[in-house]
């Protein structure tokens, strides 16, 4: 009965270090996070709150794999949400689900302009971070890995939200 109720109570104790929001999506604390939320209000003459922004093409340099089509939208205090085109459908949809998309932060420091993502799944979780350029209305993002020759520049390119899209905050 003794190892019933030990095998139980770590059951529960493992369970609740997981917070799923009610799409599925993964909810960490902060502290998961290597980057304080932005609080530099250069970032907002740098990146574009309003507007979202959609992934057109990888250039990968020493690693496989192919793009995913993917949008970002950027929040106030240092919030960014990832979406896919699963998830979001900007012509047919009617809201902006922050609550769909993976959760992240982004930070203006003196060098560079980074975001995280926090994702999880069955098999283990991960920390991403990203490095941010902009050139005119195109977004950079360049992801490097472990292996110092390997790296992936997405480009994203800005796009309007229509009025009748109603944006919702992010719950994180």
């Amino acid at each position: 009965m003794v190892r019933f109720l030990t095998i139980i109570f770590v059951i529960l104790c493992f369970s609740s270090c997981m917070r799923y929001n009610e799409y599925g999506y993964y909810r960490v604390g902060l502290s998961k996070f290597t980057i304080k939320p932005n609080t530099n209000n250069l970032a907002y003459t740098i990146i574009d709150t309003t507007v979202i922004y959609r992934f057109i093409k990888d250039e990968r340099i020493n690693i496989s794999g192919s793009g995913i089509p993917r949008y970002y939208k950027f929040y106030s205090n240092g919030r960014i949400a990832e979406f896919y085109d699963r998830n979001v459908n900007l012509k047919t949809g009617n809201i902006l689900d922050a609550k769909k998309g993976h959760m992240g932060y982004y930070n203006l420091d003196e060098k560079n302009f980074v975001i995280q993502f926090y994702n999880s799944n069955a098999n283990a979780s991960e920390l991403t971070s990203e490095t941010i350029l902009i050139k005119n209305d195109t977004l950079i993002s360049i992801k490097k890995y472990y292996n110092p020759d390997a790296e992936i520049k997405s480009f994203f390119i800005k796009e309007d939200i229509p009025n009748y899209i109603r944006i919702t905050k992010p719950d994180w």
